[in-house]
């Protein structure tokens, strides 16, 4: 198992976020104070890890794994890009999911618009 400093970690996943500590602490639930703490610490129970990956939506248990080369475990998703926590993770990798994120987002609009057009004609039909 990897040695991680989890509380420099988190920090970053902050920083990439562009989350400021205070929200940090309003979404956890805790006072400003204790964030400090988790982040100049070291250690974490997984109970409080596992609610700060839920809210930061990273996978910070990743990075404890032993990875092999190529092998993905995590990836941080924010500012509408995607990034890998392994650093042997081609960027082609990433750059697929994006496009496939994009794809996505085109053909969820595209649904949207025909929900709307057959709304309008529904109503128009109950005139």
């Amino acid at each position: 198992m990897k040695d991680v400093h989890i509380g420099h970690e988190i920090d970053e996943q902050l920083k990439k976020l562009r989350m400021t500590k205070t929200e940090f602490a309003r979404l956890m639930g805790i006072a400003q104070q204790n964030v400090n703490r988790i982040l100049d610490g070291k250690h974490i129970s997984t109970d409080k890890l596992q609610v700060i990956s839920e809210i930061l939506h990273f996978d910070f248990f990743a990075l404890y794994r032993e990875k092999e080369k190529g092998d993905i475990n995590a990836y941080a998703i924010g500012d509408n890009s995607i990034s890998a926590v392994n650093s042997d993770v081609q960027t082609s990798d990433c750059t697929v999911l994006q496009e496939r994120v994009r794809h996505l987002e085109q053909l969820l609009m595209e649904k949207e618009r025909m929900i709307q057009y057959l709304m309008r004609d529904v109503h128009r039909d109950l005139k």
